[in-house]
């Protein structure tokens, strides 16, 4: 039986995001609570490019299914969260699902303490490592919308209304499954106390609501609620793709790859991001209500004035947004990422970064 959950494991860790060995089996024990055996086989012919039933079917003739057959374990994958589908001219696609973003933050409904410390063991090791070690990111962070102002000239790719606006009133909003982890392990966040914070859109939103993960929201409660993640202090976290499938709104506090950043000496060689934070000296009194926003521990004060440092800065803009004197502003890099145009494109993009 073991035997076809290290075949998924070396059949997963060749999709874009990877899922890589490790010398204790984890990765291996995390398969067993997320597939059974026979969906373990399912998911070997499956990979990053979505597939119909019969081209899924021609790839697995071993296992004696009809297409029926095959559609209805499919489908039970799809709710289960370890198995990605959208519709594709009126029809049901499917594909492999990396672990984060994905099959991890799917099980928010179904956690237990094994997976928990498994999940745990995982992405704080050799998964996390081959996550930041990517060429290519899965995730970017964007500015807060109080720290964008005329002068910028913002991609619309980085501007949380029109992302919002262009989601095709497809929107869910779910609980963090980081803070929610960070809560059951007696841990008080001290960021904010919603829970209530990472929007789905468009296909993934639809997948967040076949495993029973959050509820549909309009387009004007999803901007309420950006604001209120903003007001509270929380990163900006969408997908490396210009239509958004999702945003986490992140905090150093409990999200698994703020942390991990954070404990990086130069977080912004990590993170994609179009902005980095500068003050105005002359402006600035020393307050530290900059310090205070800051999740990456990249604002200094010396000699009464705040200073931020670029290796850490990764642009999410909420200094500026309550800075009492506007000393603080965003400034644009001379090399702009403009990520790819869709969840397909950026899984080819990453593909390629990994040969």
């Amino acid at each position: 039986m073991d035997d076809v959950y290290k075949e998924l494991q070396k059949h997963l860790d060749k999709m874009p995001v990877g899922y890589p060995a490790t010398t204790t089996g984890v990765e291996l024990r995390l398969l067993k609570q997320l597939f059974t055996p026979d969906q373990a086989r399912i998911a070997l012919a499956l990979d990053y490019k979505c597939r119909t039933v019969e081209q899924i079917h021609e790839r697995l003739p071993e296992l004696g299914l009809s297409t029926q057959e095959l559609e209805v374990r499919l489908e039970e994958m799809a709710d289960q969260g370890n198995t990605f589908v959208k519709k594709n001219d009126g029809v049901n696609v499917y594909a492999n699902l990396p672990l984060a973003v994905g099959m991890f933050e799917l099980q928010v409904n179904k956690l237990t303490p094994e997976f928990l410390k498994d999940s745990a063991e995982y992405l704080q090791g050799k998964f996390g490592e081959a996550y930041f070690s990517a060429k290519v990111r899965q995730t970017r962070v964007i500015p807060v919308r109080k720290s964008v102002t005329a002068e910028h000239r913002i991609g619309t790719y980085d501007e949380l209304r029109d992302i919002i606006e262009k989601a095709e009133g497809r929107i869910r909003i779910g609980e963090c499954l980081c803070r929610k982890i960070m809560q059951m392990a007696g841990h008080t966040c001290n960021v904010t106390t919603r829970r209530e914070t990472c929007m789905g859109f468009r296909d993934f939103g639809d997948l967040m609501g076949r495993t029973g993960w959050g509820r549909p929201i309009s387009k004007e409660e999803a901007l309420e609620i950006a604001a209120k993640n903003e007001e509270d202090g929380l990163v900006l976290q969408p997908g490396n793709q210009q239509e958004i499938q999702f945003i986490c709104s992140c905090c150093g506090d409990c999200c698994g790859v703020l942390k991990a950043a954070k404990a990086m000496p130069r977080p912004a060689e990590f993170v994609a991001s179009n902005y980095y934070a500068q003050v105005k000296a002359d402006l600035c009194d020393g307050c530290g209500a900059c310090i205070d926003r800051c999740q990456m521990e990249a604002i200094g004060i010396q000699d009464e004035v705040a200073g931020v440092k670029r290796d850490r800065c990764i642009g999410c803009g909420l200094c500026v947004s309550t800075c009492p004197l506007e000393s603080i502003h965003l400034v644009k890099k001379a090399q702009e990422l403009v990520p790819p145009k869709d969840m397909d494109a950026m899984y080819e993009t990453i593909m390629a970064g990994r040969s």
